[in-house]
């Protein structure tokens, strides 16, 4: 890894504004829920089941790392599984302290051109994954909006906020899918877009120009390896879909095992709908690993079939599970490789 290519000071900006929104947003929660009924629960907490979500974590970094390991081979590349597990926690790690989670691809592309991977097919590998996850989120979400609209409840959020930003999930993705789908396309928009007047000085700007410029090189790459990915490799692919599913299916059900542990009623079939709903809306949350967006609407959504005394000690043992352990075991392998990096280059 090339240390000169990572921002050190913005990473470590970013995660101070990240924990300090999550800390405040949890601490506010918890703060607002909490009661007597609260310290009795903390009391009667079953740690078998704590336990068994925190295991389930695990696995799922796992299964995030199998899937990296499995695309890099169908593309004719090796990696170790231990190198995959890393390559996921290092990407999560980034996407949770930069807004948009925008920083946790590139940073995975950068660690596989490190193993001598062409950076085509490195970023194949992220983008394949990142397109695997725009269809299920794209696909579950309506199919649960329209059919189980009855366990679904916005909280505290008015209703038509609520749709309009599901609404609007949904036509962000439809639209990244049919660009990354017909690359070509991007250029015939940036041909409109260069036409309108008031972003004609912008458009014609050198920076604008590299930017989309690599933006469409980058897509026509993608679309070529994934045609021989579909082509050649049509087992990995469906491998990759089916690791996909298996990842999410476990994140979604660390939320009903912490209310196991809790001694309350897990309605997992419902956790999982609300959390797909949760999931598809939350990447275009604006602050860093979604801090402050990702607790209260977790709350807010959970608050529907969760006692209140509850909901504040759910998103905060959540939040510890699916944030923080990230950011802790993410970081420390992050920094690790900037340090053997510095060191290699003094010696």
């Amino acid at each position: 890894m090339n240390e000169g290519s990572i921002d050190q000071r913005k990473i470590k900006k970013g995660l101070k504004y990240s924990l300090l929104v999550s800390v405040i947003a949890l601490v506010l929660l918890f703060s607002l829920t909490i009661n007597e009924e609260t310290f009795l629960q903390i009391k009667r907490v079953n740690s078998f089941y704590l336990l068994l979500a925190i295991v389930i974590n695990f696995l799922m970094w796992v299964v995030g790392g199998l899937r990296i390991k499995l695309i890099t081979n169908a593309l004719g590349e090796e990696i170790s599984l231990k190198f995959a597990i890393k390559n996921f926690l290092v990407g999560a790690f980034i996407s949770n302290v930069t807004p948009f989670a925008s920083g946790g691809g590139p940073i995975q592309v950068l660690l596989l051109h490190r193993k001598g991977i062409s950076l085509g097919k490195s970023s194949t590998v992220i983008i394949v994954q990142f397109v695997i996850r725009l269809l299920f989120f794209s696909i579950l979400s309506p199919l649960f909006f329209f059919l189980f609209s009855d366990l679904i409840s916005s909280g505290v959020i008015p209703e038509e906020i609520f749709n309009l930003l599901i609404l609007l999930s949904l036509s962000i993705s439809a639209i990244m899918i049919y660009f990354i789908w017909k690359p070509d396309k991007i250029k015939v928009l940036t041909e409109r877009l260069r036409n309108l007047r008031f972003l004609q000085g912008l458009m014609k700007s050198k920076k604008a120009n590299q930017l989309i410029d690599k933006l469409y090189k980058e897509m026509e790459d993608f679309h070529e390896s994934l045609w021989q990915l579909t082509k050649y490799k049509k087992s990995s692919l469906l491998l990759a879909v089916f690791f996909t599913i298996i990842f999410w299916v476990l994140f979604f059900i660390i939320a009903p095992v912490i209310l196991l542990g809790l001694g309350v009623k897990p309605y997992f079939f419902r956790a999982f709908i609300i959390q797909t709903i949760f999931y598809l809306i939350i990447p275009y949350m604006p602050t860093p690993g979604a801090s402050g967006a990702a607790e209260f609407g977790f709350a807010t959504l959970f608050s529907s079939f969760v006692p209140s005394s509850l909901v504040g000690l759910l998103a905060i043992v959540w939040r510890f599970l699916t944030f923080y352990l990230v950011i802790i075991f993410g970081g420390v392998i992050l920094f690790r490789m900037i340090a053997k990096s510095v060191v290699k280059k003094i010696g």
